[in-house]
């Protein structure tokens, strides 16, 4: 289990520094010459991305979202959120940086008739920094749907099984004469727990529970390794059996 939360964390730190990257590039874009414009071979106008204010106010916009998916893809650990913030803002990052060159085109120049207008290499770099960032997105969407396909993908684990087993051992076991009848101390409850446990699977690491220092969900009584609880508190502090908070 450990495996699969660190390769989806590090999957998605990856998406995420691309992201960044094309939205860096989509940027500097603006500074190129996105379309020239000839009077009748006799003078030559150039415009760049940051001519017209609102395709330069979109572009820096969908540079902004691009680099705080980045940042955000690198630095949140709970794997619930990544799955919802990293294609949000991505595919946000990538509907700016597409509309920027569009608008420049379909509205800003569609108001200056009578003249032919050019494209230049600035314009097909904004154009492609945004499909490439929308293809990034998608495999963002994607990473989350493996992911959270691969978080309820293991076998229940072994406590609940045996509960489940003592509990229907119960229902059909018979009554003993109280003359035979003779009351023991019992442990804590806890400690039952843990005996019950003892030889199953570890919810977090799958081995075998053999021994040594334990753990437990407060919520369900589930039992952990205590270094499986540790490290599985640090990644995102939530049961997984339960989904309730490991640790107050």
């Amino acid at each position: 289990m450990f495996t699969q939360v660190t390769e989806a964390l590090a999957r998605f730190s990856r998406i995420g520094a691309l992201i960044s990257l094309l939205g860096a590039t989509h940027a500097l874009s603006l500074i190129l010459n996105w379309f020239s414009i000839n009077y009748d071979n006799v003078g030559r106008s150039l415009i760049t991305g940051y001519t017209f204010m609102e395709p330069l106010l979109l572009s820096l916009t969908a540079g902004g979202a691009a680099g705080a998916t980045g940042v955000l893809a690198s630095n949140i650990r709970d794997l619930t959120k990544l799955r919802l913030v990293t294609p949000l803002l991505s595919f946000t990052a990538s509907g700016l940086a597409l509309l920027s060159p569009l608008y420049t085109y379909l509205v800003k120049l569609s108001s200056f008739e009578g003249l032919n207008f050019i494209p230049e290499i600035g314009l097909f770099a904004s154009l492609f920094t945004g499909i490439a960032i929308a293809g990034a997105s998608v495999l963002a969407l994607i990473a989350g749907l493996r992911t959270r396909v691969a978080a309820y993908s293991t076998p229940p684990p072994y406590w609940a099984t045996a509960r489940e087993e003592a509990e229907a051992f119960t229902e059909i076991r018979e009554p003993v004469a109280e003359a035979q009848t003779t009351v023991y101390e019992q442990p804590p409850e806890r400690e039952q727990r843990v005996a019950e446990a003892a030889g199953g699977q570890c919810p977090i690491c799958g081995d075998i529970i053999s021994g040594g220092e334990l753990g437990e969900c407060s919520s369900c009584g589930a039992v952990f390794h205590k270094d499986c609880l540790n490290v599985w508190a640090d990644l995102g502090n939530k049961c997984p059996s339960c989904g309730g908070e490991l640790r107050g």
